[in-house]
């Protein structure tokens, strides 16, 4: 765990980091434009994990899924640095964090509440909390980070080979892709005025 000048460091990135991941949950991407629309958009039901190889796919898409992972790395690798927590109580308190988060999105109407993202993004958070575990000897001197780095990202390309590829077997198979219910919804349910249910176009 890091002690002293090191863990103030860490504190205040970790805290320069949060903020930059709330401006773009609730800020970025044009948000408010979607505020003239009074329905509240949500995906309750599984469709997979949206992970997929960047060869084949539209980059663009293929970027944002990515990024809804990789976001989410740092919190699961700087977090038990900074303060002692073993996997489970961990992982509970982010899925706890990440679905409050989202209903804030939905509620707001800055966003949508979709059962994806927070899957996507708790495998980010798990992968950063294992590399972090993973990495030999100590890890608050200068080569202890440098290692810390590279088994992050060695386990972060890892994890996105091995879900991509279970994702491709999945669809060469005619299954649709990872962990994809039998029949998924066509769009997004939306909630106009909080009665009368009624589906995105």
């Amino acid at each position: 765990m890091y002690q002293g000048k090191l863990r103030k460091m860490t504190l205040l990135l970790l805290g320069l980091y949060t903020g930059l991941i709330f401006y773009f949950l609730y800020i970025g991407f044009n948000r408010s434009s979607h505020i003239v629309d009074r329905g509240m958009r949500y995906n309750l039901i599984p469709q997979g994990i949206p992970l997929h190889y960047p060869i084949g796919r539209d980059f663009h898409s293929w970027i944002f899924e990515f990024g809804n992972f990789a976001a989410f790395v740092p919190f699961g690798l700087l977090i038990p640095l900074l303060f002692r927590c073993k996997f489970v109580p961990f992982i509970a308190c982010f899925l706890v964090s990440i679905t409050f988060l989202e209903t804030v999105q939905m509620v707001t109407r800055l966003g949508a509440f979709d059962i994806d993202d927070i899957v996507i993004n708790t495998l980010g958070a798990a992968v950063g909390f294992w590399a972090q575990r993973l990495a030999p000897g100590r890890r608050d001197s200068l080569p202890g980070i440098v290692r810390l780095v590279w088994i992050t990202i060695f386990l972060s390309a890892g994890t996105v080979a091995a879900v991509g590829g279970m994702n491709v077997s999945m669809e060469k198979g005619g299954n649709g892709y990872l962990f994809k219910p039998e029949k998924p919804p066509s769009h997004n349910v939306v909630l106009y005025n909080g009665v009368q249910p009624k589906r995105a176009e």
